[in-house]
């Protein structure tokens, strides 16, 4: 009897415990595994000398310019998309949640990735987004890209060793992305001062082939350490009202890879 008693109890405790949704989503990877593995499929079948790649960034309180990005991006029949960071305002779940629920929507089998910026919760973004230091790399293609955080407002000197190791090993074409541009003189406003001067001597000579960053909301071209840097913030947060350099407009970043040589293009959002 008492054994009877001893099992209904424990059929009245399990009833009481709350079941899970069978819709609910699952977030055992976060964006960059689930993109990785996308990319390491399609660098399979693209063509190892003709491929192209988007970048956009700045997207935070602007989902619906940013959804015309990612379907402009989709035009170009991306091998990936690069995101320079600040998806959100202020970096939480909540945000979070609806930027990777309109990223699935709109571009769900094209690779994504997203460079950490400033308005980003770290804690978050790592257990949701990815690592806030990532390389993307194929051999087959001759590709190589390093994504450093240094949305602190500088680039740290673990980052500076980790870019340095990078470019020491790789090969083909090399890319880097930030979120925060380097102070120069043409790039007075947002930008960061600690450690620009090391990376300008880690790119001086080297055979990077563009710097892509975000933080300010427009597009501009300009070089550092004698390769061409790209601010590209335009995928949907809000346009200056004045600033004294860029273009002011919604856009992304179309590069192309031929060759292993690289052409850049800047298309206004519709």
């Amino acid at each position: 009897m008492k054994r009877h008693r001893t099992l209904l109890l424990r059929l009245v405790l399990l009833a009481l415990l709350p079941v899970p949704l069978l819709s609910e989503p699952s977030h055992a990877q976060t964006l960059y595994q689930r993109s990785i593995a996308r990319l390491d499929a399609m660098a399979q079948q693209a063509a190892p000398d003709d491929y192209t790649f988007v970048v956009m960034g700045d997207s935070r309180d602007g989902d619906r310019k940013f959804k015309q990005a990612l379907e402009l991006a989709r035009s170009f029949d991306p091998l990936f998309i690069l995101h320079g960071g600040d998806y959100s305002n202020k970096g939480g779940e909540e945000e979070t949640a609806r930027f990777l629920s309109l990223v699935d929507r709109s571009v769900p089998d094209i690779p994504l990735f997203v460079v950490i910026g400033n308005h980003e919760s770290c804690k978050v973004f790592e257990k949701r987004v990815g690592p806030s230091n990532f390389t993307l790399s194929s051999k087959r293609l001759g590709f190589t890209l390093v994504a450093l955080d240094n949305a602190n407002d500088a680039l740290r000197a673990p980052e500076q060793d980790r870019l340095r190791r990078e470019l020491a090993s790789a090969s083909g074409a090399l890319f880097v992305a930030m979120h925060v541009p380097p102070r120069t003189e043409r790039w007075r406003g947002h930008s960061f001062t600690k450690g620009a001067d090391a990376l300008e001597r880690i790119l001086t000579g080297s055979k990077v082939q563009a710097l892509f960053l975000a933080h300010s909301h427009v597009y501009d071209r300009s070089e550092f350490g004698g390769v061409p840097a790209f601010i590209t913030g335009g995928a949907g947060a809000p346009l200056p009202w004045f600033g004294s350099y860029g273009q002011r407009l919604h856009h992304i970043l179309v590069v192309r890879v031929k060759n292993g040589k690289a052409a850049y293009r800047m298309v206004p959002l519709p």
